[in-house]
């Protein structure tokens, strides 16, 4: 058989889980936002350290994080980053159908070293994970309050950017678009990539191959231009080329400038994008297509997975930290091991979004947004058993 080949652009960072971190606290709420784009913390949105300590007159490391976490030592550090999250949950998923690999870059630093130890304990293809040389790796301080939301739990992000300020278009050489699915994650991360993805995702169109965006909250946007429409890549041109878009529901208005969610996906639509998801927390995800890839799926929701929320009840929890990332990540496995199966011009939307709901539901079972598995296939049985509880929450069986 051959393996479906998958190649994802976009960052790749430590993640540091600080868990129980008090949402409505006294000491929270004074680094809370007050316009958009100053800088402030914000329940499920990301902002960059510098800017957070410009807005508070503090140092992040040595001043705010501190009184936050309490003096309390992360609860886990792992991999983190919306791509690289979703590519090895992708990969745990169609382990026997595909090839993945990354395209990114660190530090030289002992940062980039742990994480790179780490990512060598998957099973992605690192050789395109470049070294910029007098840089500091990416890193995410994660802020997790799993008690805000009536128990659903919510996560704010702190980013140092770092090395992924430097990662150029041009340093995404021509195997990545020999692959049968290229991936575009959460380039605003990434932002010199983000501002050639229009280009990029041309490029890979040119050559047939099946496009995915999954997006996240673009700080840099926000900064530049507070509470208008964010950009796709260089311009509303970018989105013709993007089989597949995957957004939450915050970043869905924020890029179409809507009110609602069936407006936007209105918007997605007339801009010539062939199919969307919508996910949106613990609640119902949106689907919609219109493409030769995906066919007619006429708009509609999907439930979230009853299993999850009632092991969730009971006190199975870890943290909310990269569900979205794993949502798309069991999209895109689900696309792989479907093309496998000879679907190239008939892949099901539906069954793509029930592997992303139970990856993104199990996701909250462990700290972090990547599980490393023990032996190959293990997460690939937790989620089946999930999936096949799906499918009789659905009826479908």
């Amino acid at each position: 058989m051959n393996r479906i080949r998958i190649s994802g652009v976009g960052c790749c960072l430590l993640d540091r889980i600080y868990d129980h971190v008090d949402f409505q606290s006294e000491t929270f709420r004074k680094y809370l936002s007050k316009k958009a784009g100053d800088g402030g913390l914000e329940p499920g949105k990301l902002t960059f350290e510098e800017e957070l300590e410009h807005f508070a007159g503090q140092s992040f490391a040595s001043d705010i994080l501190p009184l936050l976490t309490e003096g309390r030592a992360p609860q886990k550090e792992n991999i983190g980053g919306p791509c690289i999250v979703a590519l090895i949950n992708a990969s745990q998923i169609a382990f026997k159908e595909s090839l993945v690999s990354f395209y990114g870059c660190r530090g030289d630093d002992g940062v980039g070293e742990e994480l790179l130890q780490k990512l060598e304990q998957t099973k992605l293809d690192l050789s395109h994970y470049r070294i910029q040389r007098d840089s500091e790796t990416a890193s995410t301080s994660v802020l997790s309050d799993p008690n805000y939301d009536n128990g659903h739990g919510e996560r704010t992000f702190v980013n140092t950017i770092g090395a992924s300020w430097h990662y150029l278009p041009e340093e995404v050489d021509d195997s990545f678009y020999d692959s049968d699915i290229c991936v575009f994650g959460s380039t605003a991360l990434v932002p010199r990539i983000h501002g050639g993805l229009c280009a990029m995702l041309k490029k890979a169109k040119a050559k047939g191959r099946i496009t995915v965006v999954n997006t996240v909250y673009d700080f840099l946007s926000e900064k530049e231009h507070p509470g208008e429409r964010w950009p796709m890549g260089e311009s509303d041109e970018s989105y013709q080329y993007i089989d597949l878009l995957l957004v939450d529901h915050e970043e869905a208005l924020r890029l179409s400038g809507c009110c609602d969610i069936p407006s936007a996906i209105a918007f997605f639509r007339e801009k010539g994008t062939g199919a969307v998801l919508v996910t949106n927390g613990a609640h119902n995800v949106h689907l919609w297509a219109n493409s030769p890839l995906f066919g007619k799926v006429k708009e509609q929701t999907m439930p979230v997975s009853e299993a999850v929320g009632k092991a969730l009840k009971q006190g199975r929890k870890g943290d909310s930290t990269g569900c979205g990332d794993n949502f798309a990540g069991g999209v895109i496995g689900s696309l792989a091991k479907q093309i496998s199966e000879g679907l190239h011009s008939s892949l099901n939307l539906k069954e793509a979004c029930r592997w992303g709901i139970v990856s993104g539901g199990f996701a909250c079972f462990y700290y972090g947004g990547t599980y490393l598995e023990q032996k190959e296939g293990e997460k690939l049985s937790y989620l089946q058993e999930l999936y096949d509880k799906y499918l009789k929450q659905e009826g479908v069986c």
